[in-house]
C-alpha cells in the first residue's frame, strides 16, 4: 500500500502524459494551483483512479488490504490505537480545518504500516463492488471481492467526517462513476496469484458492517 494518497502533483502527471483525465475542474478548487499541489487529488471518479494507477503500475487495492493496511494484526478500532480521535491524530471533523490538508501530514496518525491519512482527509476508492453482507460470509482469510454490483467501496472517512466516521473498519459506497470533493484514492502494489498482506501475512476479512453511502 501506497504511504500517500495520490496528490494533485502525482495526478497531474498523468494527465500531462495524455493518459488521465484532469478532475472535474468547474468544481475543484485546488487541482492545477501551485499552492495546493500536495492535496490528495479529488473529484476523481473510481474510472479515473483505477486509470491512474494502471499508468503508474500499480492499481487499486481490494477492502481487505485497505483494512488490514489500516488495522494492522491487532484489529486496532483507530490507524494508531483505541485513543480517541484528536487534531494532533487526524485532520476530521473535530480538527476544525474544513479542508483537506496535504498527503504528508498526520505522522503521529500513522498506521501500523506507515500508512498516512487512513483516517480522515479524504475517503479513498477501493477495488471492490460494494454489497452490504459479501464480509459476513466471505472466506476468513485472503477474501477476494464481489464480482458485480452497483456501487464501488470508499474507506477512510474525511476531513468533515466525525470521530466515529473515521474508523478502521467504517465502509462507505459510491456510484462508480460519480466525483466529489471528499473522495480520493492511494495505489497499492501489483500482486500476483493470492492478495497478500504488507508483510505477506493473510490478510482477516473486512469487518461486515453497513456501508454508508458517502455524501460527497
Amino acid at each position: 500500500m501506497d504511504k500517500f494518497e495520490v496528490s494533485n502533483a502525482m495526478y497531474t502527471k498523468c494527465v500531462d502524459a495524455g493518459v488521465c483525465l484532469p478532475p472535474v475542474l468547474r468544481l475543484n478548487p485546488y487541482y492545477g494551483k501551485w499552492a495546493y499541489r500536495n492535496l490528495p487529488v479529488v473529484y476523481t471518479n473510481w474510472y479515473a483512479a483505477e486509470t491512474y494507477c494502471a499508468w503508474a503500475g500499480r492499481r487499486l487495492p481490494t477492502e481487505a488490504e485497505w483494512e488490514k493496511a489500516a488495522r494492522g494484526t491487532d484489529q486496532r478500532r483507530y490507524t494508531w490505537g483505541e485513543d480517541r480521535p484528536n487534531p494532533r491524530l487526524a485532520n476530521f471533523e473535530e480538527s476544525l480545518m474544513g479542508e483537506m490538508l496535504p498527503v504528508f501530514r498526520y505522522p503521529l496518525g500513522a498506521s501500523p504500516y506507515g500508512v498516512l491519512n487512513m483516517a480522515g482527509n479524504v475517503r479513498e476508492w477501493v477495488a471492490d463492488w460494494y454489497a452490504k453482507d459479501y464480509y459476513a460470509n466471505s472466506p476468513k482469510v485472503n477474501p477476494t471481492r464481489p464480482e458485480s454490483g452497483f456501487e464501488r467501496s470508499l474507506r477512510g472517512g474525511a476531513y468533515d467526517a466525525n470521530a466515529d466516521s473515521i474508523t478502521t473498519i467504517n465502509r462507505f459506497r459510491h456510484e462508480p462513476d460519480s466525483a466529489g470533493l471528499s473522495r480520493g484514492f492511494r495505489p497499492a502494489p501489483k500482486v500476483q496469484n493470492k492478495i497478500k498482506s504488507f508483510d505477506e501475512k493473510i490478510i482477516s476479512k473486512p469487518s461486515p458492517l453497513f456501508g454508508r453511502r458517502s455524501a460527497c
